[in-house]
Order: structure tokens, then C-alpha cells, then sequence
């Protein structure tokens, strides 16, 4: 983390980058994307949301928005 640390200060230092968000992408059985936090002189992955880049191959239908309807039933008659 040390070594990481000194070259993200002296990549900074030369190139006069703002404060910038980073993810870190890691491979296993499938890619995790994630944000890197550094607390305690050690990095730390954070969850990132994802959203599904192939939802038309996945299954799940998109939600449906749904519109309110009224009960056609006036509270000044007495019937509610």
C-alpha cells in the first residue's frame, strides 16, 4: 500500500491531477467493479452499483410503471 501510495502522490504532484474518484476492476470467475477507499494507511474496496449490460439476455422483465386510479368515490358523499 506504501508503494502504491507514493507513486498515486508523486503521478499527482507531476501532473496536477484534481481530486478524482477510481474503481478498481478485478477479475475472478466474473469482473467485480469496485470503489477504493483508503482509511487507516490501508486501501479498502467499496461496493459500486451495477446495472445488468445485457438485460434483454438476462430474464428479468423491467418494471412496469403502474398508474394510480382513483375509486371514483368523492369523500364529501358519505361513501367512503
Amino acid at each position: 500500500a506504501e508503494k502504491a501510495l507514493e507513486i498515486i502522490s508523486s503521478a499527482e504532484n507531476e501532473l496536477a491531477f484534481p481530486d478524482l474518484e477510481i474503481e478498481v476492476e478485478y477479475q475472478s470467475e466474473t469482473i467485480g467493479r469496485y470503489g477504493l477507499s483508503h482509511i487507516d494507511n490501508r486501501f479498502h474496496l467499496t461496493s459500486l452499483e451495477t446495472d445488468c449490460l445485457a438485460k434483454e439476455k438476462c430474464g428479468i422483465p423491467e418494471a412496469e410503471e403502474v398508474e394510480a386510479v382513483s375509486s371514483g368515490c368523492n369523500p364529501e358523499s358519505g361513501c367512503c
